[in-house]
């Protein structure tokens, strides 16, 4: 196999990944992709690309199949991005008086 089929084979797989993961914890890939005029979502991305759990990241997306998980798993690099853009439902706007 040739180094050009191999990377777009890499490369096919992390977007892959990549896309599950935002499916898995709710992040809102639109509003994320405006954070930092696009360059934290493209720096999402190339850390996703050249991650070097990514058989330990299918499994985890694997194992938390029925759930939606409140956080990434510890070892990605992307952790803290996917918490910071998590779809948040939005309050309603009631008070509560005891």
């Amino acid at each position: 196999m040739g180094i050009l089929r191999r990377i777009s084979m890499r490369m096919d797989r992390q977007a892959q990944l990549m896309g599950a993961m935002l499916e898995r914890l709710e992040v809102d890939a639109g509003k994320a992709g405006l954070d930092g005029q696009g360059w934290r979502m493209e720096n999402a991305i190339w850390s996703c690309i050249s991650c070097a759990d990514s058989d330990a990241c299918e499994r985890w997306l694997r194992d938390q199949a029925d759930s939606k998980s409140a956080q990434g798993p510890q070892f990605c690099l992307n952790r803290t991005f996917f918490a910071r853009h998590r779809n948040r439902p939005k309050a309603s706007g009631c008070i509560i008086e005891n």
